[in-house]
């Protein structure tokens, strides 16, 4: 993985972070049989975050005992309001741990069983996303793209989607040739 790939992958995962954080657990969310249990591993959670972003470089260990914080969390509370958004943190994760197939396990995970989750857009995006920059799966990640457009017609993902599959035809030497261009043009655009 480039030194690119690797900060693109640590932005994404920290704006996801960031994304779910105004569904912050609290004793009123939490939906476990043990809520004290389950209150106490929220914060945890919050705590180990809050320790890993805090740090200036990447810390894999940190990462790796976050992810297994997280499925340990999703194990324990399967029913919980906060697991899917834990399982959809711990797939981020993944991802910027190297790891694309165990990405797509959690994102199914996901899709499948909260299909009433209020970012299940966002997870379809990032499956798609997934399947097209980390696998190179380009068939599959049009096919999935395509689901985010039929799906959320009208989320900003479908409108992103949209162009996704329209760059899906172009190699990344391509892709930053095209981005050259365009910035050029943008810049003359401002000069007249």
């Amino acid at each position: 993985m480039t030194t690119m790939n690797k900060l693109f992958l640590l932005a994404l995962l920290m704006f996801l972070f960031a994304c779910g954080q105004g569904g912050t657990a609290d004793t009123k969310t939490i939906s476990g049989a043990d809520s004290t249990n389950t209150v106490e591993a929220v914060k945890r959670i919050r705590s180990m975050e809050d320790s890993l972003f805090a740090k200036p470089v990447y810390d894999r260990k940190g990462a790796m005992a976050l992810r297994d914080v997280y499925l340990a969390f999703a194990k324990t509370n399967p029913l919980d309001t906060m697991t899917p958004e834990y399982l959809f943190r711990c797939a981020g994760v993944y991802r910027t741990l190297g790891e694309p197939q165990e990405t797509m396990k959690v994102y199914d995970r996901i899709i499948s069983n909260y299909p009433g989750w209020r970012r299940l857009a966002d997870t379809y995006y990032l499956r798609a996303f997934t399947l097209d920059n980390d696998l190179d799966q380009k068939g599959e990640a049009k096919a999935a793209y395509e689901e985010v457009i039929n799906r959320y017609p009208g989320h900003p993902f479908a409108r992103d989607a949209e162009q996704m599959i329209q760059n899906l035809q172009y190699t990344d030497e391509q892709l930053i040739e095209k981005f050259k261009k365009m910035n050029a043009e943008a810049e003359a655009a401002k000069g007249k």
